[in-house]
């Protein structure tokens, strides 16, 4: 019983110490993509994975996909982010890790806290080891209490298939490939708005 004990109690302080360094919020970090003269802004706004760069890789695909609509795109940490929380964007993305099945703290709290996302585009990305169907669900409605106008949510994985069909290519390219289709499905969504 002591065996088990020690085992069970090693694994949660595993638990925990994961979760706090997955949970901090990572330092500032800003890209331009796309158009520098366009009239189209966008706002990406993702916090650093400490493990993998997964989040960085989508944004930027989907960044990409934007660009080839002509949109120009501020790709940005939550911490540079808050340093732009009073400049206006005519699209506002925020990708969410996963951990412990909701979205990762930093993100959700730089939504609560933005004060003024009502009516704004939004669109949403929640990434995930494997299953992201609850966190992806809290990250869209911390996005509908702030009155946004949600446009469209996906998911993409490290490790459970990001397609149905079998294929050779890694989750992670797979999910590259997919974000620049969204982020292109969004660009012409809104090209005539």
């Amino acid at each position: 019983m002591k065996i088990v004990l020690f085992i069970l109690g090693s694994i949660a302080i595993l638990w925990i110490i994961l979760t706090i360094l997955a949970e901090r919020k990572g330092a500032a970090k800003t890209i331009f993509i796309g158009e520098l003269n366009s009239t189209r802004r966008a706002l990406i706004v993702y916090n650093p994975d400490l493990f993998y760069n997964l989040d960085e890789q989508v944004c930027t695909s989907f960044a990409l996909g934007l660009g080839d609509g002509g949109w120009g795109s501020k790709l940005a940490t939550v911490t540079a982010a808050e340093e732009m929380i009073k400049d206006t964007f005519d699209l506002y993305v925020f990708c969410a890790n996963t951990y412990n099945w909701k979205p990762d703290r930093p993100l959700t709290q730089y939504i609560i806290n933005h004060p003024n996302l009502e009516k704004k585009n939004v669109a949403a990305i929640t990434l995930g080891s494997g299953s992201t169907k609850k966190s992806q669900y809290l990250l869209e409605k911390h996005i509908k209490q702030k009155k946004g106008r949600l446009l469209d949510s996906k998911s993409y994985w490290l490790m459970k298939p990001n397609k149905e069909e079998p294929t050779k290519k890694s989750n992670v390219k797979i999910a590259v490939e997919s974000a620049r289709s969204f982020g292109k499905k969004i660009a012409e969504q809104l090209k005539n708005e």
